[in-house]
Formats: C-alpha cells, sequence, structure tokens
C-alpha cells in the first residue's frame, strides 16, 4: 500500500515525486522482462491516468485515507500496460511509407491536385503552411499505422493494408470499413 492524497491525484508533478522510487524500479524491470523503455515522465503519466479511472481498482480509501494498492498497480502494468504497447521504429516500412505519402498528398493539396483544402476552417479562414499540413496528415496516419500494428500483434496471421492512394474524385475513395452502411438520422 502507497499512502496517497487525494489531491496528489490531481497534480501530475506530485503524483511522480510521490511514486519517483516505483517508477524508476519498473522502467528497470519492465526493459529487462520486456525489452520496452518508457520515460520516467512517460510512465508515471501512464500510471496516474490508470489510477484516476481507476482501472483494476487501484485506489482505495479506508476512511478519509487514500492508498494505491501497489500489486493491482504492478497487475495493471503487467497485464494491461506491456502487453497492449505496440513499438514502431523509424526505419519500419510502415512508417517510411508514411512520411512518403504524407509529403505527396501535401505536395498534391499546395499543387491543386486533390480536392482537399489548404485553408483552416473557422471564423476566418486562413492558409495553413505546408509544414502545418504535412504535421496534420502524419499525426492522423500514423494513428492508423500503430491501430495496424496493434492488430497485427494481438491477431497473428492476419494482415492489414492501409489505403495509401491519392484520388482526385472524392466519390471513388474507398471505404477502410467494409460492409460499413451509411446510419440514417432519424
Amino acid at each position: 500500500m502507497i499512502p496517497i492524497k487525494k489531491v496528489d491525484l490531481k497534480n501530475s508533478t506530485k503524483f511522480k515525486t510521490i511514486l519517483s522510487y516505483f517508477i524508476n524500479e519498473q522502467q528497470e524491470i519492465i526493459f529487462k522482462k520486456s525489452k520496452i523503455y518508457f520515460e520516467f515522465d512517460e510512465l508515471g503519466d501512464l500510471l496516474l491516468s490508470a489510477c484516476r479511472m481507476n482501472d483494476y481498482n487501484i485506489v482505495f480509501y479506508e476512511g478519509k485515507k487514500t492508498f494505491l494498492n501497489d500489486e493491482k498497480l504492478l497487475l495493471w502494468i503487467y497485464e494491461k500496460l506491456v502487453p497492449n504497447t505496440v513499438i514502431v521504429k523509424i526505419d519500419d516500412e510502415d512508417i517510411v511509407r508514411l512520411l512518403l505519402f504524407c509529403m505527396e498528398i501535401t505536395y498534391q493539396m499546395f499543387s491543386g491536385g486533390t480536392r482537399a483544402t489548404t485553408s483552416a476552417k473557422g471564423f476566418r479562414e486562413r492558409r495553413r503552411t505546408f509544414e502545418s499540413i504535412l504535421v496534420d496528415q502524419f499525426t492522423g496516419k500514423l494513428g492508423e499505422v500503430m491501430i495496424k500494428k496493434f492488430l497485427e500483434k494481438n491477431f497473428i496471421g492476419k494482415k492489414i493494408e492501409l489505403d495509401w492512394e491519392i484520388s482526385r474524385q472524392i466519390e471513388k475513395y474507398r471505404t477502410d470499413i467494409m460492409n460499413a452502411r451509411k446510419k440514417n438520422k432519424y
């Protein structure tokens, strides 16, 4: 049991200070066991999130005092966090394809080759820079790559193909979800 104040769950810095020994210890153990390296702040923020949502009933109360159950915290780390962690390297084929795709689609947007717009929607439209569009494209598609890696890791033998095509006609875009039906709003 680790005593903690309820207000410490609202402050990331205090939380990580209180659990600094535990976090450092787990960093080393996770790396030795699983070859997954978490930065101190990264692991601390993940643990804080688990405590805030009380996943695995990590947080419990005795009277007015708040405690963290370190055994349940360890269960959360080794049953949920580590198995669901996906590692992608910069030279991974999907990451290289992602970068090339993002540069191409952004270039096409600026040259008028797609129906996508270079203006940001809002109160007033403002033209976005090449770099900001590239970052937005990369961030969005990176999520798709990570989901693909997660699914391939957990459903061994299944191959997932991401759509990397650029089309001038939005009506001809393929759907990513097969057999999806449009829901009517009543």
